[in-house]
């Protein structure tokens, strides 16, 4: 479980951190405190915390409620989307949470410490109870600029992963047409060979035919000598018959 490191920070120290953050860093000190005093009641001790985090805990839960921003002082933390781990962040004086704050809707994403760290949390409903405008201009604006330069990041992002993307659809294709190149090298030779076993087929049933010939005309031819020979043998019986 989340512990607090302090129960109250509105001291020098942590005026000090909060000055070094991005959002806040044109902020005197005396706003700064004015900031996390709010209006002087029994609340104040609770509008900043430093919380130490152990490894692998929840620091926001999607889908809660609630008004509190967290400042990043060391540690890295997870942001999870349906389940999904998206990113992660550890630039202290990072901040998350703060949009869902700003804008009434409930957490869009978990956030979960990755290893042993503490964040500086700030409930943001004391924006609401500021006289000055002035603060709450900056804090807002800080915000809105803090979205704007993740939606770049993530437009950056989205834009390489499209290059990669692109890169590899068009090494793909490339591969398609070598392999259809060879698919089709592969399949006129396979009708060239298709084409000699037909031809070589015909050839030796034209050799069959013609080995079929040739002993029909041996046949023929035999049978021609044998017949000659009868002729002849008939001659000599009739020569010896004349000559008694």
């Amino acid at each position: 479980m989340a512990k607090g490191i302090k129960k109250s920070l509105i001291n020098d120290a942590t005026i000090d951190l909060l000055s070094r953050f991005e959002i806040l860093k044109d902020l005197t000190k005396d706003e700064l405190k004015k900031l996390l005093r709010g209006r002087e009641t029994d609340y104040e001790a609770d509008i900043a915390k430093l919380i130490r985090y152990e490894p692998n805990e929840v620091v926001i839960r999607e889908g809660d409620f609630d008004s509190w921003t967290f400042w990043i002082v060391k540690g890295v933390y997870k942001i999870i989307i349906g389940g999904s781990v998206i990113s992660t962040i550890s630039t202290p004086g990072d901040i998350f949470g703060e949009m869902s704050v700003l804008e009434g809707l409930p957490r869009t994403a978990s956030v979960m410490s990755v290893e042993e760290g503490a964040c500086l949390g700030i409930d943001m409903s004391v924006l609401g109870n500021l006289d000055d405008e002035y603060i709450t201009h900056v804090i807002t604006m800080g915000f809105k600029q803090k979205r704007l330069e993740r939606i770049n990041t993530t437009r950056n992002q989205l834009i390489r992963e499209k290059q990669d993307l692109d890169t590899k659809y068009t090494n793909m294709l490339k591969l398609e047409r070598k392999l259809r190149k060879k698919e089709a090298g592969v399949t006129s030779k396979e009708e060239d060979l298709v084409r000699r076993e037909e031809e070589m087929i015909r050839r030796e049933a034209e050799m069959a035919r013609r080995e079929s010939e040739m002993a029909r005309r041996e046949m023929e031819m035999t049978q021609r000598e044998m017949a000659l020979r009868e002729k002849e043998i008939e001659i000599k019986e009739m020569l010896i018959q004349n000559e008694r």
